[in-house]
């Protein structure tokens, strides 16, 4: 499957689910029709429109060499699926170990595996993001992040 068939293939699927997600608002109940139905519009307006946008500028392409292009999952194909491993593993301890304790490890573990070197600079960006998550998320909007099973 070459590159400007899978992107074509892509932008068709998100926008049958823009459109989908714009006719699904006609069965949430009335009292959130201004609010939450309105917002679910506006996603599904917003991601109709950018997909047909790009499906107009794959289709006006006239170079055949840049849409034909083989397609490669992954330019580092150690990297790609050691995230995707990664990403796996998060999601299995998120339950037993909490989102916090998870995070800690995961941030870290991410940022070397995709080639940050320097011990501060990954210190001060783990810790950087789990204060901005706790103090928007838990403190400011009162989003229960998940808790460990174990402690």
């Amino acid at each position: 499957m070459n590159k400007r068939l899978t992107e074509f293939i892509l932008l068709s699927v998100f926008l049958v689910t823009a459109v989908l997600l714009y006719s699904s608002t006609a069965s949430y109940p009335v009292m959130v029709q201004g609010s939450t139905a309105r917002y679910v519009r506006f996603l599904g307006v917003a991601l109709g429109l950018l997909c047909a946008l790009e499906l107009f500028f794959l289709l006006k392409k006239k170079t055949p060499e840049e849409g034909t292009n083989k397609l490669t999952m992954a330019s580092k194909p150690v990297r790609f699926w050691g995230l995707f491993s990664l990403l796996l593993l998060y999601a299995v301890v998120l339950t037993p170990l909490g989102f916090y304790l998870s995070s800690a490890l995961f941030l870290p573990l991410a940022m070397l595996l995709l080639g940050a070197r320097k011990t501060l600079t990954i210190s001060l960006s783990t810790a950087g993001v789990l204060l901005f998550v706790y103090l928007v998320f838990a403190l400011l909007l009162e989003v229960p992040l998940p808790e460990s099973t174990l402690f």
